[in-house]
């Protein structure tokens, strides 16, 4: 049986009308615009007075049909879902209110490389901390997933992470393997089910260790976030302590203070880092993605920091948000939000960022709206330089 997908606008049916068996003219004057994987098709309507709609069916893959309407207001519409750069037939219909179609126009398109085939050639596989990095480039913000699979020493292939994005660039990671060649494979799929072929390369993981907190030492320039009290002070963040006094927390009275404000950090050793976990406050469920926990935040690297507290050496490692993963509105929480938040945040740094000494945490944003910062223990990982 074929398949059949569907776009279909909101054309203002409220009821059923009268039919009068009479079906539109056809439209006339086609012009095709072929677009990655798209085409716009743009034309003259029938003047007839009770047109609803105009209609594109086509096949996307052989059984694939396709269905896309488009309101009489328009004089165009977009034929999408394309996997090739190759010709395809389109049927244009004229529709009335009593859905009597009109006989149809064959239309050619020729849609250009899809996303699935563009986004492929400009991947990279690179050699990360613990796998595999991938950097990708979606310039048309297609709707895509990045499939990751392993092949194992008999050939067969297994699929090991699916990424999810419609970003113009980015990067994901693969983690968790040791220091020994693996082949890694990608294929990009989108969301009308095509695909592109699968690109494969042998990765040395590079090895990744915790960075060691018993080297990591206060850093309080003159701009920095003031702390709450000498119990909450910055070094609070790594003492492997998560209950409340246990964390840095900045002060509440000063008025003056507004986002962003930041804490800066001496690791002790210059390293490049991989990855990090931000725990929140979580002694009450109350504070659970919201009070003063880190919403929205900047990463900062240094090796010569300026001694006035200046931003003039300092690079940015990477932008984050913290993300509740019920999606939930704040105050509301489910199973999944609370261990997740008890289990730390982790978030990766760019495998593309400098190998740096000294951390600054910019934050632009709390969960609560208000301008007070608390992190409770925020761990490190990477590859210590010699």
């Amino acid at each position: 049986m074929a398949g059949f997908q569907s776009c279909k606008e909101d054309l203002g049916i409220t009821k059923p009308l009268a039919n009068d068996g009479t079906a539109p003219g056809q439209v006339s004057a086609v012009q095709v615009e072929n677009r990655a994987g798209t085409a716009k098709l743009v034309y003259k309507i029938p003047g007839d007075n009770d047109l609803l709609y105009v209609k594109a069916m086509y096949e996307i893959r052989p059984g694939v049909k396709r269905e896309v309407r488009s309101s009489k207001t328009n004089d165009s519409l977009i034929v999408d879902g394309f996997g090739e750069a190759k010709e395809y037939d389109v049927q244009l219909y004229a529709v009335d209110n009593a859905e009597n179609a009109s006989a149809p126009i064959s239309i050619k398109v020729n849609p250009l490389t899809p996303p699935v085939k563009t986004i492929l050639a400009n991947l990279q596989l690179i050699n990360d901390f613990g796998g595999v990095g991938i950097l990708y480039k979606n310039t048309s913000a297609a709707e895509v997933a990045v499939v990751v699979v392993e092949k194992n020493t008999a050939g067969k292939e297994n699929v090991i992470n699916t990424f999810y994005t419609k970003a113009k660039e980015g990067s994901f990671n693969v983690r968790g393997y040791p220091v020994k060649p693996v082949v890694f494979g990608v294929y990009i799929r989108d969301k009308y089910g095509n695909t592109s072929e699968t690109v494969y390369k042998e990765i040395l993981p590079i090895e990744e260790v915790q960075l060691d907190r018993t080297k990591f030492a206060r850093l309080q320039y003159p701009n920095d976030a003031k702390e709450f009290a000498s119990s909450w002070d910055s070094s609070k963040m790594w003492d492997n302590a998560f209950g409340d006094g246990q964390g840095f927390h900045t002060v509440y009275t000063d008025p003056t203070i507004l986002m962003p404000i930041w804490v800066s950090m001496d690791l002790g050793v210059k390293a490049k880092l991989s990855r990090f976990k931000e725990y929140q406050r979580t002694t009450s469920n109350s504070y659970i993605f919201n009070h003063n926990n880190l919403k929205r935040f900047e990463v900062w690297g240094s090796n010569n920091p300026s001694v006035d507290g200046s931003w003039d050496n300092w690079v940015l490692l990477g932008t984050y948000e913290s993300k509740k993963p019920s999606g939930l509105p704040v105050g509301q929480l489910s199973n999944e939000d609370i261990a997740y938040a008890k289990a730390g945040e982790e978030f990766n740094f760019d495998a593309s960022a400098p190998a740096i000494r000294y951390l600054r945490v910019k934050v632009l944003e709390n969960w609560s709206g208000g301008n007070v910062v608390q992190i409770m223990e925020l761990q490190l990982w990477g590859k210590v330089q010699p």
